[in-house]
């Protein structure tokens, strides 16, 4: 399909292939697939199943009633469903979700100022309509200036979060460090690695447990939990107007909020420099004065940066891979947070 003209889906009737008449038209190979294909449907996410496309077009057509469009698909895989509908003046993006990210949709109409502007969301199908941003992806801008106001606008969040100000529903997964790093769960953790990674990787794991959990107790108290976006990067936030919108909350949980911001700390280390990285981390800690003196929230976040690949891979590895049946994502993010923990190893050991 040439995705410079999108397909006019509301132009297509979809017809049943288990229909008699269409089923005896196949060839005997294509029966086969078709009906392995149907005996396990009822594994496969909503969306890889046979109706659901018309369901979402017939249900975009009633929300965008009067306008012109045509819809394109621009991505299916495990993790969702996304679907872009072209308009006559605007144009907008559909994102259907599995049932342990049921939470997103309600997450982005939570904070309109701060994430592209939700049109509609339906409940039952974990799906939600989305206006398009129009505007540059963070991580391509050179000023520095946007970056800064990312860290201060999740801050800004966060807080709205602590002082009831976002009305969230359904609820957000429930995911402190202290709940997430046990003992049992950090030993879980990496037994699950040992056909993924090397032995010597495995054996520095191991050998860091007591010195994680002491560090897990060395966090303050003081700090309330608050909303993580789980993968805040320049990937997931665009400039448009000069604001930046930060969206795809599928990770999302409430758990310790200085998490939220590691990877955007480090982002701008590498892609500007070490200077302007601790620009921004003092920009946002700034915002966390009232529960805190700036070294106390400064040492806090030194911790919380050793832990953050730790903490990740356990929650992927405890709570989100098993939700999947072959997440295609799982190498690349295994290894990505273990390389992390690796070299955090010596530094968390000094610290235990």
């Amino acid at each position: 399909m040439n995705k410079e003209i999108p397909y006019d889906m509301t132009c297509i009737d979809w017809i049943n292939p288990f229909s008699e008449d269409i089923f005896n038209l196949l060839t005997s190979r294509q029966q086969r697939v078709l009906q392995a294909w149907k005996k396990n449907e009822f594994n496969q996410m909503p969306w890889l199943q046979y109706g659901f496309r018309d369901e979402m077009d017939k249900w975009i057509r009633n929300k965008l009633t009067g306008n012109c469009y045509t819809i394109e698909q621009v991505r299916s895989w495990e993790k969702g469903l996304l679907l872009k509908v072209h308009g006559h003046n605007d144009n907008y993006y559909v994102k259907t979700v599995p049932p342990i990210f049921a939470h997103e949709p309600f997450v982005h109409k939570s904070m309109p100022e701060y994430v592209p502007e939700i049109i509609a969301i339906h409940e039952e199908k974990n799906t939600y309509m989305m206006k398009e941003m129009k505007g540059q992806l963070l991580g391509y801008s050179k000023d520095i200036q946007q970056w800064k106001i990312t860290a201060q606008r999740i801050a800004s969040l966060q807080q709205k979060y602590i002082y009831d100000e976002l009305q969230i529903k359904p609820i957000v997964p429930n995911r402190p460090i202290k709940t997430v790093l046990t003992e049992k769960q950090v030993k879980k953790t990496i037994n699950s690695l040992k056909n993924y990674i090397s032995h010597t990787s495995y054996q520095a794991l191991l050998n860091s447990i007591p010195s994680v959990l002491s560090l897990v107790q060395t966090l303050d108290s003081k700090l309330p939990l608050s909303i993580d976006h789980g993968d805040l990067f320049g990937g997931n936030v665009i400039v448009e107007n000069e604001e930046p919108l930060i969206y795809d909350w599928s990770n999302s949980s409430i758990t310790h909020p200085f998490l939220s911001v590691v990877r955007l700390v480090e982002e701008v280390a590498d892609f500007f420099s070490e200077g302007l990285s601790e620009e921004i981390l003092s920009a946002y800690l700034c915002e966390w004065t009232d529960f805190g003196q700036i070294d106390e929230l400064r040492c806090e976040f030194s911790i919380v940066r050793l832990l953050e690949p730790i903490y990740y891979l356990a929650v992927h590895i405890i709570s989100i891979f098993p939700a999947f049946q072959d997440n295609v994502e799982k190498k690349e993010i295994i290894d990505g947070y273990v390389a992390k923990w690796v070299s955090n190893t010596n530094v968390i050991n000094q610290h235990g």
